[in-house]
């Protein structure tokens, strides 16, 4: 069940597209994906209230609102509630480079709504289903069911290799790495070379002599051999994420 919510300070916009999202939910997204739509928020103040007790999983909103703005909300988000995908909505274009900051999803227009909500709203929906999906490994705990995306990388060594997550974690497993390439194929992971594989997702910078920083601060290397087939992958990864 995906919870999508809109904070807004204009109460007849926010019913607007509350009214709006309801009706795309309802004849737009596929039968599996329930969509449960809250009331309207009119400030970041009751958007965190809220959080305290549930969760949002997609939230559509307005950037200029007193106290509390869209771009002040997101910043506590980042900390608060981090799997929550932000949308801003603004009825000023000037906004759009100014939100890049805070990495939202997208960025819709409210003068343009009718045309960009809908696909904003499939593409959305795509994300968090991607989110949601997991493998589950041989650890030498026992079978562990992992989200796909909280997984940084796997090391591996021999017969074992190890998962390292996104919350600083490690679980080693009976395993090949060759074994866990083909159980993550189809998601956004390359073997860079013999010893690695890595989630795309989690690189947060390529240097030119193909050393990878990823997202835990770990430094990893690109093998000579696998230095091209590697960049074409990354680009292309990089394009579908921009034109999500």
């Amino acid at each position: 069940m995906l919870t999508i919510a809109v904070c807004d300070d204009n109460p007849q916009f926010a019913h607007q597209l509350t009214a709006r999202l309801r009706e795309l939910c309802a004849h737009l997204l596929p039968e599996r994906v329930e969509c449960r739509i809250t009331a309207a928020f009119s400030s970041g103040e009751e958007v965190l209230r809220y959080l305290r007790e549930s969760s949002i999983h997609i939230l559509f909103l307005d950037i200029d609102m007193p106290g509390m703005g869209g771009f002040d909300l997101a910043a506590r988000l980042k900390d608060t509630a981090p799997d929550t995908l932000v949308i801003f909505v603004s009825a000023y274009d000037d906004f759009v480079y100014s939100s890049f900051e805070y990495a939202p999803f997208r960025f819709l227009r409210k003068s343009h709504l009718e045309e960009e909500l809908p696909v904003t709203l499939q593409k959305v929906v795509e994300k968090c289903m991607m989110d949601s999906e997991t493998v589950t490994v041989p650890t030498l705990e026992g079978e562990l069911t992992f989200r796909v995306k909280d997984i940084l990388y796997l090391e591996g060594e021999g017969n074992y290799y190890t998962v390292r997550t996104s919350d600083g974690e490690a679980f080693r497993c009976r395993s090949t790495l060759s074994a866990a390439e083909e159980l993550v194929a189809g998601y956004d992971f390359f073997r860079i070379h013999q010893g690695y594989l890595v989630n795309l997702t989690h690189i947060r910078a390529v240097g030119d002599d193909g050393a990878l920083r990823m997202d835990n601060g770990a430094t990893l290397y690109v093998s000579r051999r696998k230095l091209t087939a590697f960049r074409e992958a990354y680009m292309q990864f990089t394009r579908r994420r921009l034109t999500r």
